[in-house]
């Protein structure tokens, strides 16, 4: 058998960039194991690329502008080109209650670069929207569109070069344990002991806290649309990304169309998911409520993935409250690709021990009524 101090299941942007923060900082032996073939085969590589900052949470709202700062930043210094093409983002409102919520946040947020619009300045900006009956957005400056794969190949390729061992193909398949603590984990090509194992596998971590014998909680995947879809009129690569937030639907430019999703969330098995001709459907009716004029988009192709969601839909972030030795960054939802960078650095902390601030926020331990101490605060010892 092999050994490793930290075993990290999933190849996807929460597994590289903890990968990335431990191999960093010099944390023993990293193993990354992704059961595909490919790094970013599912949500982290069919995802909408948005990087997106105006958050209702707080706690997720600071990592993504901490992740967005990385991508701005040194993400695209190692990466050697600009991975981040700055939009702006425009999250806009038709209900009167909804309306004064985003622009009290737009005003409690304005050091961190948000603003409320009008409707008469969104439709300025975006003019494909005049017929929409917009009380409003915010506006935010700092946001715009990220080349995932090359953030994702950033992790994993500065992972490697500090001494992290990343295999594919390498889907687990059981683990071992001694009373409460994980002792090895084992895969389809050979088997590890490990002294810390993080489940960051995604839509599959529910099936490998199973392995590991632990139901602290449940996590559901749910699936998602993407379309890519042509309007009458030209598209102006110069627009922002348009989120509706009482419609709940979005478009924002690629190239000579659209990419636009129906914001759909229906619970999906932890399976490669296939694209439901309904959610084109679903897509049509809100287009025709949000968005009157790209209610005729002529739909081009369309892909799904799974966004995967702990029962409080917040992110779970740290020790198992009930199994030393095994951590958790999962149910990220669809803010995984822009939280990354900070998900990773908390997950880091939580392997070594650390007391970080933000990690009580999104501790697992919140789902136990009964809190097991000498449990939730072991931590990976080298």
């Amino acid at each position: 058998m092999n050994t490793a101090d930290v075993v990290i299941v999933g190849g996807g942007f929460a597994g590289a960039a903890t990968a990335f923060h431990l191999a960093r900082r010099g944390a023993g032996k990293i193993v990354l194991l992704e059961r595909e073939a490919i790094p970013g085969k599912h949500a982290s590589g069919r995802n909408a690329a948005l990087g997106f900052t105006s958050i209702d949470e707080p706690e997720v709202a600071a990592l993504a502008r901490e992740g967005l700062a990385f991508i701005r930043g040194e993400a695209s210094e190692l990466a050697g080109h600009v991975i981040f093409r700055p939009s702006g983002s425009l999250l806009v409102a038709s209900v009167q209650e909804t309306a004064a919520r985003l622009r009290a946040q737009a005003e409690a947020q304005q050091d961190q670069g948000l603003a409320w619009w009008s409707a008469d300045e969104i439709v300025a900006a975006v003019p494909v929207l005049r017929d929409a009956r917009l009380l409003g957005g915010v506006w935010s400056a700092g946001d715009g569109v990220v080349d995932i794969h090359a953030l994702l190949q950033v992790y994993l390729r500065e992972a490697r070069a500090a001494g992290a061992v990343v295999q594919y193909r390498a889907a687990a398949t059981a683990v071992d344990r001694k009373g409460e603590r994980v002792l090895a984990i084992h895969t389809t090509n050979e088997s590890w002991s490990c002294g810390a194992l993080v489940n960051a596998a995604g839509a599959w971590a529910g099936q490998v806290a199973r392995l590991v014998g632990t139901r602290s909680f449940e996590l559901e995947p749910r699936r998602r649309h993407l379309f890519l879809g042509r309007p009458r009129g030209a598209v102006d690569q110069n627009w922002p990304f348009v989120w509706h937030a009482d419609v709940d639907t979005y478009f924002r430019p690629e190239a000579d169309a659209l990419l636009l999703s129906p914001c759909d969330a229906t619970p999906h098995p932890p399976v490669e998911p296939v694209t439901d001709e309904e959610a084109k459907l679903l897509l049509a009716e809100k287009l025709a409520v949000a968005f009157p004029q790209l209610a005729d988009v002529k739909i081009v192709s369309g892909w799904a993935c799974l966004r995967t969601f702990a029962p409080d839909e917040q992110f779970v972030i740290g020790p198992d409250p009930e199994v030393a030795g095994l951590f958790w960054v999962a149910g990220l939802g669809g803010h995984g690709m822009t939280t990354s960078y900070a998900v990773g650095r908390l997950a880091a902390a939580a392997v070594l021990g650390e007391n970080a601030a933000e990690l009580a926020h999104f501790s697992p331990c919140r789902f136990l009524e009964r809190r097991d101490t000498s449990v939730t605060s072991a931590a990976f010892r080298r």
